[in-house]
């Protein structure tokens, strides 16, 4: 019923194989890639276990580097155990401490958990680990990338020494390998893939200035026919800002990241997975193991930094045999990241121009069709500024002619003609004249206004000498003192000098 219930109908190839060697109480070291259906690999075996032997107190320990992993292993014990009556607890930071510790305390038959809260819980609680016969560590090497391998040691220093152990990873470096040899026995390894991005996923990198991303973004998604999209940046503040860009350009934009609360994380994936919101933008928190259906598009606003973080971006797109496309933006400074993934993916990854780069280049193209009509346009204005030199001016217009007598009277004439040569040089001369004219009467008047400036009568209130004895009179007035002297001083009286 609970497989029905959830969709499956046919097993994966890591559940194919590693689900009958797990019902053998055997331990499993998977390594795959995302989305191939690693949790149902480790979830149908451990709640067909208990089943089969039922008894009190908590049987199975999952530990996740991820609120969001941690939630959607929980949601599928759920939708699998639903008719059995398996119960389960998710404990995750940024939810309420007393409700997880009273959930530990009931002894839930699964316990999902991150590392950091769990271990919180145990310093203030006496959990009961004495009948955990299953520990799953998903996402392990992510686990270790996050800083939790210590946390994850002194975990399973309380678990009971005989138990099934699974580990499931898709890379497995050598710290990751040690903790493998000192947490597991005779471990069955199962190898699905490991580190390759799907057939199914068109990638494509574009190479793009840090100032043009935000531009590019744009442009690809006006161009590309999608219906979701995530967006990887490499930091939190850079999550913020471009969530907060991309709003501002009209797009509907989510964020998610370590930084925000569990119920603003929670809210924005469940926008995203329901359509509310078509582009969420996120760092590595959604890259791994979160199961998202139909991702359209996935773009690296700032290129990953492992070969791996590439993979795992890629892999949220072209999930169950669908197509994606996975888009990486690469400035200068992203080359020496972006090598290693060129050189790991091969000719899977195509570089191509940017749709705006595309858009200049034809602009470019177009003046070699439209030079001819410029040559035209050219030859046609010197014909039109010629025209307009050999027009004469003034025709048909009054023109004004001034001049003077032998008297030296000034005679200003009307005339329909156009001026020649030698009238166009007495012009000018008699406008010299007219000038010296004007500037004598100018001075002249100048000097009639200083006069009267002088020969101004003062009034009785404006005269000198009454001005100097307000002036006296301010400086004898005496300033008022401030504080207790001052009042002491206003009230003896002042004798005249």
């Amino acid at each position: 019923m609970g497989l029905s219930d959830v969709g499956y109908s046919k097993p994966t190839p890591i559940q194919e194989q590693s689900i009958p060697k797990a019902l053998e109480g055997k331990d499993i070291l998977g390594a795959a890639q995302t989305g191939t259906g690693k949790t149902g690999a480790f979830v149908i075996p451990i709640i067909e276990l208990i089943l089969r032997n039922p008894s009190e107190g908590t049987r199975a320990l999952i530990l996740s580097p991820t609120r969001e992993l941690a939630q959607q292993i929980d949601e599928q014990i759920f939708a699998l155990g639903y008719h059995s009556g398996i119960s389960s607890a998710t404990i995750i930071g940024g939810e309420d401490f007393s409700r997880q510790a009273n959930a530990l305390r009931a002894g839930v038959d699964i316990i999902v958990a991150t590392p950091g809260r769990l271990i919180d819980q145990m310093k203030v609680l006496d959990i009961d680990f004495s009948k955990i016969n299953f520990l799953v560590l998903d996402e392990a090497d992510r686990m270790l990338d996050m800083g939790f391998l210590p946390d994850v040691n002194h975990i399973i220093d309380k678990l009971p020494k005989q138990r099934h152990t699974m580990l499931f990873s898709a890379t497995m470096p050598k710290e990751l390998q040690k903790l493998m040899k000192s947490v597991m026995k005779d471990p069955v390894k199962i190898e699905i893939e490991v580190s390759t991005t799907s057939k199914q996923v068109d990638q494509r990198a574009y190479f793009a200035p840090p100032r043009k991303k935000l531009g590019a973004v744009e442009d690809l998604l006006d161009e590309l026919d999608w219906t979701s999209c995530i967006v990887f940046s490499a930091t939190k503040k850079g999550t913020n800002e471009l969530e907060r860009a991309l709003k501002k350009k009209g797009i509907n934009a989510g964020s998610i990241h370590g930084d925000r609360s569990q119920e603003e994380r929670t809210a924005s994936l469940r926008a995203f997975k329901n359509g509310t919101v078509p582009v969420i933008v996120a760092t590595d928190v959604l890259a791994r193991g979160i199961d998202i259906d139909n991702v359209s598009v996935i773009i690296n606003f700032d290129v990953p930094r492992a070969v791996e973080d590439y993979i795992h971006r890629c892999g949220r797109t072209g999930r169950y045999d669908k197509e994606g496309i996975a888009i990486t933006l690469v400035s200068k400074a992203d080359e020496k990241y972006f090598d290693p993934i060129k050189k790991k993916v091969g000719d899977d990854l195509k570089i191509l121009e940017l749709p705006e780069d595309n858009k200049e280049s034809k602009k470019d193209s177009k003046p070699a069709n439209t030079k001819p009509s410029d040559k035209k346009n050219n030859a046609i204005e010197p014909a039109e500024k010629n025209k307009k030199k050999s027009e004469p001016i003034n025709i048909d217009k009054k023109t004004v002619t001034i001049s003077t007598d032998k008297a030296g009277k000034v005679i200003v004439e009307l005339k329909n003609k156009t001026p020649k040569r030698s009238e166009e040089k007495v012009q000018k001369k008699n406008t010299k004249i007219e000038v010296k004219l004007k500037e004598k009467k100018s001075n002249k008047k100048k000097e009639v206004k200083k006069e009267v400036k002088n020969t101004k009568v003062w009034s009785k209130q404006d005269r000198p000498d009454r001005i100097e004895k307000a002036k006296d009179r301010k400086q004898k007035v005496r300033k008022p003192s401030k504080g207790i002297w001052g009042l002491i001083k206003s009230f003896i009286p002042k004798f005249p000098k």
